[in-house]
């Protein structure tokens, strides 16, 4: 009985001696992991911010050259955006009529893309709204948000440039008339190019006052072109385009994942809108017209055409096929909008 009780009792020391360091040794795995995993999210955190700053604000581009340049009668304007009431800068160019007199009748808001401006040499705006002038349109040109010569602000992609859009057509109707002797539009038209063409799309689908829209090379969803080039412009892996991207909304009150212009396209009908793509554009990819087209249609009283240009690249249908381009566009705004009625 005495013999069995110290080797028990040597028995349990040895046990509780074993325990011990092993209970420590597991605490202090616990804490390292908490202390990594607490610097690994502060380091993802702070990443996604600093890409996400990145993402939203570049340097403006000056504007290059004037309709001045094409032998074309223009005003300055400024107007708010509807909504946030970011005054906005941009230029109106009356239409010329055959006989050589002046209108505003039929009036196109032109709505450029990312990182550019009302003049966009490299997809040829400032050429492309002389075109649609000499042909009888009228044209208001103007920068969104951040860009060209309207005020700082974040880039949203058409989350609230939308509200730029809104805000042309509410210079349109009720704002101070460029030229008081044209008058006011009788009717308004859209053309917009890349993400210029996915905000107006935006803007048409709350705006009834928008009849007809040409959309060039727009896409149906953010998401999918973000997830794709956000990585390249930060040069960080894949993982830390999610967080970018909440941390832009947490920042700027933005929400990418809502900027899909495919889920509202529909809401224009009845009005028409000509969906435009190159076939070589490797930005925004060509699925991305087909995907819109077949949305706009799924509504009965859907007005919807399609143009696939032939070799053009991102945004640069016009640029390539310029005395086409121009024939195919006109003759829809023609059809679409009605004659211009003369006199005002």
């Amino acid at each position: 009985m005495f013999s069995r009780t110290p080797f028990s009792v040597i028995s349990t020391k040895q046990d509780t001696v074993k325990a011990v360091p092993t209970g420590r040794f597991l605490r202090r795995i616990i804490v390292i992991a908490l202390v990594v995993a607490s610097l690994l999210t502060s380091a993802y955190t702070a990443l996604s911010f600093y890409v996400a700053t990145q993402l939203v604000y570049q340097p403006p581009k000056p504007i290059y050259s004037t309709p001045a340049s094409l032998g074309l009668q223009f005003h300055y304007v400024t107007f708010p955006s509807r909504e946030d009431h970011l005054q906005l800068r941009g230029w109106f160019i009356p239409g010329i009529l055959p006989n050589g007199s002046l209108t505003a009748q039929r009036t196109i808001i032109m709505v450029h893309g990312t990182h550019t401006n009302r003049a966009d040499k490299d997809a040829g705006l400032l050429d492309l709204s002389g075109a649609f002038a000499r042909n009888g349109l009228a044209v208001l040109a103007f920068d969104m948000r951040g860009m060209g010569g309207s005020p700082p602000a974040p880039l949203s992609l058409g989350y609230f440039e939308q509200r730029d859009v809104l805000g042309a057509v509410d210079f349109l109707r009720s704002g101070s008339i460029p030229y008081p002797e044209l008058g006011r539009p009788r009717i308004i038209g859209g053309w917009g190019v890349s993400m210029g063409g996915a905000t107006l799309i935006l803007a048409a689908a709350r705006e009834q006052a928008i009849k007809a829209i040409v959309s060039d090379c727009a896409y149906a969803d953010i998401i999918p072109i973000l997830e794709r080039e956000v990585p390249k412009g930060s040069h960080l892996p894949p993982m830390f385009t999610p967080g970018a991207l909440r941390a832009a909304q947490a920042i700027y009150g933005m929400d990418f994942y809502a900027v899909r212009p495919v889920d509202v396209v529909a809401r224009i009908a009845p009005r028409p809108i000509l969906f435009i793509h190159g076939d070589a554009d490797d930005y925004v990819p060509t699925s991305n017209m087909f995907v819109l087209a077949n949305a706009a249609r799924s509504t009965p009283d859907a007005n919807v055409q399609t143009w696939l240009v032939h070799g053009a690249k991102h945004a640069r249908s016009f640029v390539n096929n310029k005395d086409e381009y121009i024939a195919r566009v006109v003759a829809f705004y023609d059809a679409e909008l009605g004659p211009d009625r003369g006199a005002a």
